[in-house]
């Protein structure tokens, strides 16, 4: 078990769902609805804590990650631990940790094909400017060389040989790296700022997939499905003021929870 696990750069934790509704532990859910609130906010902290899939194991902190009531915690701690592993001070659940490994390993394998292909983007564009200024320089100089050596009766036999160029090195650091979207930390910003109302690092990793088909044109074509989803989330949030303050938001207290 990997004692160093940590997903807390990924603001999501995927979801099984049929292997969820199979299981047991929502079938007790299913006969007390109360449970499926505690078992998914400890699911929630487990996610982000470090190693991923872990809590420190002491009532007062399980109790407030789940949300619950001490004296509801007391009742209820038996069935809502029930999969959960107790080892090094600590509760463990295993499903957590198998997803949150999962999302390492994609991780991990993003980032390795994020840097070859920037490495080959950089090898063929310094093969570009090499061979450009390398032509260029060439041409200047056995323009400038031939024409002295016709003034002078001299046969021109200046080539490319003769003139060596080193291209400049050229590197990109990234504060958000995926498959085919790269963006640095003004861009990443730049965003965050201009579609407030949108889950950014979420919708990007969403994105990623699809902006891999629109070849150089991705950041344009991501920028606009950000404002689409942006003007769409603003809709949502002026659509439950209005209910609001019509009164139409009150609901009536749960009794269950």
């Amino acid at each position: 078990m990997n004692e160093d696990l940590d997903v807390q750069r990924l603001p999501y934790m995927p979801l099984q769902i049929e292997r969820l509704r199979k299981s047991k532990a929502w079938l007790r859910c299913k006969r007390n609805p109360e449970i499926a609130f505690y078992m998914v906010n400890l699911w929630m902290r487990a996610w982000h804590e470090i190693p991923a899939g872990s809590i420190e194991d002491d009532d007062d902190v399980l109790a407030d990650a789940a949300m619950c009531a001490p004296d509801r915690w007391e009742e209820l701690k038996d069935d809502i631990l029930k999969g959960w592993d107790r080892r090094d001070g600590r509760v463990w659940h295993s499903t957590v940790i198998e997803i949150a490994t999962e999302a390492v390993g994609k991780l991990r394998m993003n980032k390795s094909r994020t840097a070859a292909a920037r490495e080959a983007r950089e090898l063929q564009r310094q093969s570009s400017v090499t061979d450009t200024v390398t032509e260029n320089v060439t041409d200047s100089v056995t323009e400038h060389e031939g024409k002295g050596r016709e003034e002078n009766g001299i046969e021109d036999k200046t080539t490319s040989d003769d003139v060596v160029a080193v291209a400049p090195s050229i590197s990109q650091d990234f504060a958000f790296e995926a498959q085919s979207i790269r963006l640095t930390a003004a861009n990443l910003e730049q965003w965050r700022k201009a579609f407030p109302h949108v889950a950014l690092e979420a919708e990007l990793w969403a994105l990623d997939e699809w902006a891999g088909t629109k070849g150089n044109k991705w950041f344009t074509a991501v920028s606009g499905a950000l404002a689409k989803k942006e003007r769409a989330a603003v809709d949502r949030v002026s659509t439950a003021a209005a209910v609001r303050d019509r009164g139409g938001g009150q609901r009536r207290a749960d009794p269950r929870i």
